[in-house]
């Protein structure tokens, strides 16, 4: 019976890691518009995933017999990620605060709950269903070993073609009815009993592709009216980098990951912006823009007489999704011969060229996404300052405050100023609420002078306009600068500077925006990261130390630590793919043209961690193979930490190394994290756990343990504590559950 009828169920297994990561993926997605582009809300819509999998597979594991058959949840998960996006949208317009508010923490994790939970708990009962199936066809250890490779290889698929179809080939909608359709069929095609259920699924869900796109326009204007009550919805776009929306039409409104981004044209603004940018360069012969500029900057930019200006493009798609609707002057503004506009990631742009130039912009929105945190480190300031002439200027935007700069945006302010006096030698800082941070070289160029400021301006001969030199005195009123600089020059002694290894800036940027929403989440999670290094690391740690001390006084139970060692790992797991992930962004920027593959290196360590365990090590002893393999995994994790700060070298180095190196630490993590699964469940088994109890159980403990990683490791430990750090305190966590799983009974 087991030779005929098992490989029957490898589809079923494949769809149930095909199904789970899809409707990962494109609910993070949603959360993060919904979120206003919130980085946070990627851990926090993470962590309420993954514990919606222990939920769901502890719910299934004290059912009574019969429960729900395995095909039946495989068909509901089939449809969860198309309902899922259709809610997250009618939610967020729903349970939206007043029109150009912010959401709260405490909203996106209502949002979370809705959404994601409840299918995450499905992909819990599931799991475990399908465990429990698989055993009565083959013996139980052989029943997991091949559940947990076929699921891993339709994850390692799924993360693969989300990552690729959606934002290029599909909306997000159409996609997450055709990954169900696809789940579906795997399941109706397999020998699982009941699988009429996937049959329905099947026709319900080939209905519903047909009106995909109607519903999906349907639901992006009921969302954007949430956003903008009084600016229709005119076009909406998705790329691998952000969704972008776009309202109004005299003038428009340009939304990017949900939150309000711009308005074009807006001629008054930008004349005054790209003024005083001009003018704080002595001679802004070569420009560098690593910033949107093209929205009404450039053209006032070119009246200062530039020979050239280059304009990287870090997103391709957005860039010509806006071109599209600027107005004549600013279209004719980019055909000028002398600008050239290079898609490219800022940095990877700066470590690969020879230019110099004399006045480089870094304009932009604050640090709340580790995208822009990555461009307000110490090490991007130094390649900028590699590539700056001995009398150039580097601006860099930042909102502070108009009169007293304080708390987090004190703490804000702080830690840039520290990464650019970390590159730079002379750092001036013009009055809020908009500051421009201008670093250089030189002390008589890199002034703030109004009247030095005002003869440049005058020297360049520019037409009558809006702007007129009689402003500079305003702008740059001498008091007020002191004010500022004394204020940022305080703040940068009391935090640390920002850095590619703990980009702190990023962790005061989401404590303000979590403070001006008065969300209580988020006021949390702010005072965990000001906690002192050890404390912080302590907390993190004492869970697993409480438990390593009541074993060294009494044995544990054989079950106790076996689950305690899945969730170990699991949480050091996440951490170090997380860790791995932020590396390569902050390396390489496209972070999401690179996620299918990097996401995919996991999934395949995973796969080939579990099969050389369960051929090696699960037949073993597991009161002995259990510690023996954790220690090894924390070892594993340990050496990967280590070599993290290696991975910077790479900046300047071919794509291709970059990526290469990337992929085989993500391979090796992946491997050390996997093979732990066939020890844990031999050692359940062995406590006299069934199959299906065994697998809901391990999907319980490794989940739980992975969303507080996930919660945690890029909004508090990472800023907190540094990579390295972080990476280590992931290792310590599972070399803890190793001792304390020394002694069993």
């Amino acid at each position: 019976m087991a030779t005929v009828t098992a490989p029957r169920l490898l589809p079923a297994f494949a769809a149930a890691g095909f199904a789970a990561t899809s409707a990962q993926v494109l609910l993070l997605r949603e959360l993060l518009v919904c979120a206003a582009g919130d980085e946070a809300s990627v851990g926090a819509g993470l962590a309420v995933w993954l514990l919606g999998i222990t939920l769901g597979a502890a719910a299934r594991r004290r059912l009574p017999r019969p429960a729900i058959p395995a095909a039946a949840l495989l068909a509901l998960l089939s449809a969860a990620a198309g309902a899922g996006v259709v809610a997250l949208r009618v939610l967020r317009a729903a349970a939206a605060p007043p029109a150009g508010e912010l959401p709260g923490l405490g909203l996106v994790l209502l949002l979370a709950g809705a959404s994601l939970l409840p299918t995450g708990a499905v992909v819990g009962a599931s799991f475990a269903a399908l465990g429990e199936h698989a055993a009565t066809v083959l013996p139980p250890p052989e029943a997991l070993a091949r559940l947990y490779l076929a699921e891993s290889a339709g994850s390692l698929l799924a993360g693969a073609a989300a990552s690729l179809a959606v934002g290029t080939l599909l909306p997000p909608l159409p996609a997450a009815l055709l990954a169900g359709l696809a789940s579906a069929l795997l399941v109706a095609r397999s020998g699982l009993p009941g699988r009429e259920a996937a049959r329905v699924a099947v026709v319900l869900l080939a209905l519903a592709s047909l009106v995909a796109r109607p519903l999906d326009e349907a639901t992006e204007t009921t969302r954007f009216a949430a956003l903008s009550p009084s600016a229709p919805l005119l076009a909406v776009r998705d790329t691998p980098h952000a969704h972008l929306a776009l309202g109004g039409g005299g003038p428009f409104e340009l939304w990017e990951g949900g939150a309000f981004s711009a308005v074009f044209p807006d001629p008054y603004a930008s004349e005054a912006l790209a003024h005083l940018a001009a003018s704080l360069a002595e001679s802004p012969r070569r420009v560098l823009a690593l910033g949107p500029v093209e929205r009404g900057l450039l053209r006032f930019l070119l009246r200062h007489g530039p020979e050239r200006i280059d304009v990287v493009v870090s997103d391709p798609n957005a860039f010509s999704f806006v071109r599209d609707h600027l107005p004549r002057e600013d279209r004719l503004a980019l055909l000028d011969p002398r600008v050239r506009v290079v898609p490219d990631d800022p940095r990877r742009f700066l470590s690969r060229s020879n230019a110099t130039w004399d006045l480089v912009l870094l304009l932009g929105p604050d640090p709340v996404t580790l995208g822009r945190a990555r461009l307000l480190t110490a090490e991007c300031f130094r390649d900028v300052a590699s590539r700056l002439d001995r009398r150039g200027a580097l601006v860099v935007s930042l909102r502070t405050a108009s009169a007293a700069v304080t708390g987090a945006t004190a703490a804000l302010g702080g830690s840039v100023l520290g990464a650019l006096e970390a590159a730079l030698p002379v750092v001036r800082a013009t009055p809020g609420p908009d500051t421009l941070l201008v670093a250089g070289f030189d002390p008589s160029a890199v002034t703030l002078d109004p009247a030095v400021v005002a003869a440049r301006f005058v020297r360049r001969g520019l037409a009558p306009g809006a702007f007129a030199p009689e402003l500079f005195p305003i702008l740059l009123e001498p008091a007020n600068v002191e004010r500022i600089e004394r204020s940022l020059e305080e703040a940068s002694h009391r935090v640390a500077a920002s850095r590619d290894d703990r980009p702190v800036s990023l962790l005061h940027a989401l404590a303000r925006r979590q403070r001006e929403t008065a969300s209580l989440a988020g006021r949390a999670f702010g005072a965990l990261g000001r906690l002192p290094s050890p404390a912080l690391a302590l907390l993190v740690l004492l869970p697993s130390a409480a438990l390593a001390v009541r074993a060294a006084a009494r044995p544990l139970p054989l079950r106790t630590a076996a689950f305690h060692g899945v969730a170990s790992t699991g949480a050091g797991g996440m951490a170090l793919s997380f860790l791995l992930l932020l590396s390569y962004q902050a390396r390489d920027g496209a972070l999401y043209g690179a996620l299918g593959a990097l996401t995919a290196a996991f999934m395949l360590g995973l796969a080939v961690g579990a099969a050389a365990s369960h051929r090696f090590l699960a037949p073993l002893r597991p009161a002995r193979t259990l510690p023996a393999t954790l220690l090894a995994t924390g070892a594993t994790f340990a050496a990967i930490a280590v070599l993290l700060p290696l991975l910077a070298t790479l900046s300047a180095a071919p794509r291709v190394d970059a990526l290469g190196a990337h992929l085989s630490l993500l391979l090796l993590a992946g491997a050390a994290t996997g093979g732990l699964f066939p020890v844990a469940a031999a050692a359940l088994l062995a406590a006299g756990e069934d199959a299906g109890k065994t697998a809901a159980r391990f999907a319980s403990a490794d989940h739980l343990g992975a969303a507080a990683a996930a919660l945690l490791s890029g909004v508090v430990l990472v800023p907190a504590l540094g990579m390295r750090a972080t990476g280590l305190l992931a290792a310590a966590l599972v070399l803890s559950a190793g001792a304390a799983s020394a002694r069993t009974r």
